[in-house]
């Protein structure tokens, strides 16, 4: 199974003491509080970041409605999400171990709350340069100016040098890249996004005693591009 993680670059990130209600139209939304626990990886340290956030899904369901003792059908309702973030104030990063679309919701949820100070931008990876690092470049997405199409997608074992794929990676136009890269002893098919996600689908087996994984392997991902001292 894919594991992934999202990042996101901070200029700033205060919070009040203590937990912090996460609200939109005085509706609460989730919460975000500081764990007294910390994480020293690779030299860095990260303080842990406990956070709740219910999200509307669209989507067809039958649930037992126990005051009515009546099954209903929707076709909306509401999911609680319960994750944890890993901020370094020295390096400036905030990891997620949500999805992307979650943990893009919530800051933005979290941002625009009483008390919050927080700024932060999405990752731009290079990712003409990230390709010549793989071992073998397997798939590309990028934007589109072809009639009726925003994206494209394509994958294979020589993708990089299809024509379409190697432009979009030279004009930076790309989006997503996938790959398989070597990280310490082993090889891992990888995939990076300029929404700011790194999502490995392969079983992290060198990390596997470790703390948190995939923060781990992230950040030595992140060495190896050379975004990381």
């Amino acid at each position: 199974m894919a594991t992934s993680i999202s990042i996101r670059e901070i200029k700033d990130f205060t919070l009040p003491e203590g937990k912090t209600e996460v609200k939109k139209a005085k509706v609460p939304l989730g919460s975000i509080i500081k764990s007294p626990r910390k994480l020293t990886i690779s030299g860095i340290v990260f303080e842990v970041l406990d956070c709740t956030y219910s999200k509307d899904i669209s989507d067809d369901i039958t649930v037992f409605i126990s005051e009515l003792e009546d099954y209903k059908e929707l076709d909306t309702y509401k999911k609680q999400f319960s994750f944890e973030m890993y901020y370094s104030r020295e390096k400036k990063l905030l990891f997620s171990n949500s999805t992307t679309p979650i943990t893009k919701s919530f800051l933005k949820a979290l941002s625009n709350t009483d008390g919050v100070n927080i700024e932060f931008n999405s990752i731009h990876f290079d990712l003409d340069d990230i390709s010549n690092l793989f071992g073998q470049t397997k798939g590309v997405r990028f934007s589109s100016t072809d009639q009726g199409v925003n994206t494209k997608s394509l994958s294979g074992y020589q993708v990089d040098i299809n024509p379409e794929a190697l432009a979009a990676l030279q004009n930076d136009d790309a989006t997503q890249i996938i790959g398989i890269m070597d990280i310490g002893k082993q090889s891992y098919t990888i995939m990076l996004t300029q929404s700011g996600t790194i999502m490995s689908f392969s079983k992290l087996l060198e990390y596997d005693t470790l703390d948190i994984p995939m923060l781990s392997f992230a950040i030595d991902v992140l060495k190896k591009i050379n975004y990381l001292n």
